[in-house]
């Protein structure tokens, strides 16, 4: 009996290379075939909204209620909507494209708003004057009593001001 003889290291990687090759090609037909099935249940699926869609156009037509336009599928797109952009000027010609899904964005921060009020309230005027205005070099020097008649409106009160002294007029 003969015994047989130890494979060699380039039939070792000739079968490497075929089964990893075989495993590639079922993976990848795998894969198609789940493809395929996802077409075959989205064009079932899109038949049976179209047809409920003209059943339920049918009816609004008889109680004058506006139609539902359809969506129009791509020959070699199934997945993407054709739109169709008509110009009211002859010149122009009628553009198909197809419409691309936009990915979400973050959403827009909080923000306050602002409501108007049915009426007018009254409040107290601030006592304390926050900030002297600047108006600029010419008109201090023109006119400082301005500013001088501001702050005794204010009664000489000045946010960060230590007592009840006037700020130095600089």
């Amino acid at each position: 009996m003969e015994v047989p003889a130890p494979p060699t290291s380039k039939c070792i990687l000739y079968w490497k290379r075929k089964v990893k090759s075989e495993y590639m090609r079922l993976r990848q037909l795998k894969r198609f075939q789940a493809n395929m099935g996802a077409k075959a249940l989205f064009a079932s699926n899109y038949a049976k909204v179209q047809e409920k869609t003209n059943i339920l156009n049918e009816d609004w037509k008889k109680l004058r209620v506006q139609p539902i336009q359809s969506m129009k599928l791509g020959r070699g797109h199934p997945f993407l909507k054709q739109c169709t952009i008509e110009s009211l000027f002859p010149n122009f010609t009628t553009q198909t494209l197809f419409m691309r899904t936009l990915n979400t964005v973050a959403l827009v921060p909080i923000m306050y708003s602002w409501s108007p009020l049915q009426q007018n309230f009254m409040v107290e005027d601030e006592t304390v004057l926050c900030n002297i205005p600047y108006m600029g070099d010419e008109v201090k020097e023109e006119d400082e009593t301005f500013i001088e008649e501001l702050i005794n409106n204010y009664d000489g009160k000045v946010h960060g001001e230590e007592g009840n002294g006037r700020p130095p007029l600089v």
